[in-house]
């Protein structure tokens, strides 16, 4: 058994990330670089990260895919693609959440079931 600690590569991910997003905001503040059209457009881009974050460590499978389709649509309002707007698409999101939710249902009741299986095939 090795005494060596992991590093929480995760927490450095995130770390960098706003040591990189602090200082361009703080290069805006100070009038060195001009950041806000990029900001304007792109921040829904931080809430798929998360959510791609959430995914890929599977600590939480269904809330990273909730903050990757909620991210996803508000980029596209933002930069209204397909001329969406937030009054003309918010029930896209309804259908969106159902979606995930029916997919949710039959996928856990999938694994309860083989889980199951597995049990009796043990005894």
């Amino acid at each position: 058994m090795s005494n060596r600690r992991r590093i929480n590569a995760d927490g450095v991910f995130w770390g960098l990330l706003l040591i990189g997003g602090g200082s361009l905001l703080l290069l805006q503040r100070l009038r060195i670089a001009d950041f806000s059209w990029n900001l304007g457009s792109w921040w829904p881009l931080f809430i798929v990260l998360v959510g791609m974050s959430k995914l890929a460590h599977r600590r939480s499978i269904w809330s990273g895919m909730w903050l990757i389709a909620v991210g996803a649509w508000l980029q596209a309002v933002t930069l209204h693609w397909y001329g969406l707007t937030y009054n003309s698409s918010w029930p896209l999101l309804l259908v969106i959440l159902g979606a995930g939710m029916i997919g949710r249902t039959i996928i856990e009741s999938f694994r309860r079931r083989d889980a199951l299986e597995g049990e009796n095939r043990h005894e």
